[in-house]
């Protein structure tokens, strides 16, 4: 596949599970009553833009790079696009957001894509795994910010 389509695919899939991380941190946030701010809808498409821009040419640089054989170890290079993701957004949402609502977003963000590659891939059993594992978390950390 030529290497711009493939920058393209990864981007459109990074910029789809970065919106849906941005869409469940807002509906948990009403959930447990937090006061996270989201930007107007403009600014957030674009702050999601140049974060899954930055995450796709993460990737990008990592399968170009890396030899197939050393893949897995390779992909943890992508530490550094999702702390600089974690800038963007934490500068987009400089007083309004704390590092827990990063955090929080960089995870969704990982579950919305793990659970959409197990439900492509047919694994179904591993995407119920996985909705039950985040739910649990996920009552966990509603139960602790509510007696906060």
């Amino acid at each position: 596949m030529h290497a711009t389509i493939q920058f393209i695919i990864f981007w459109a899939l990074a910029f789809l599970t970065l919106g849906a991380a941005v869409v469940m941190l807002g509906v948990f946030s009403n959930l447990i009553e937090s006061d996270v701010e989201l930007n107007s809808l403009r600014k957030e498409i674009m702050v999601a833009a140049i974060a899954s821009f930055i995450e796709a040419a993460g990737l990008g640089v990592v399968l170009f790079l890396v030899p197939a054989a050393y893949l897995p170890i390779g992909l943890r290079a992508m530490i550094i696009p999702a702390m600089i993701v974690a800038l963007v957004y934490k500068i987009a949402h400089l007083e309004s957001w704390s590092i827990f609502e990063v955090v929080l977003l960089l995870a969704f963000q990982v579950f919305a894509g793990c659970l959409a590659a197990a439900l492509i891939f047919g694994h179904f059993l591993m995407a119920l795994a996985i909705l039950a594992g985040v739910g649990i978390a996920l009552a966990v950390i509603a139960s602790f910010a509510k007696s906060l």
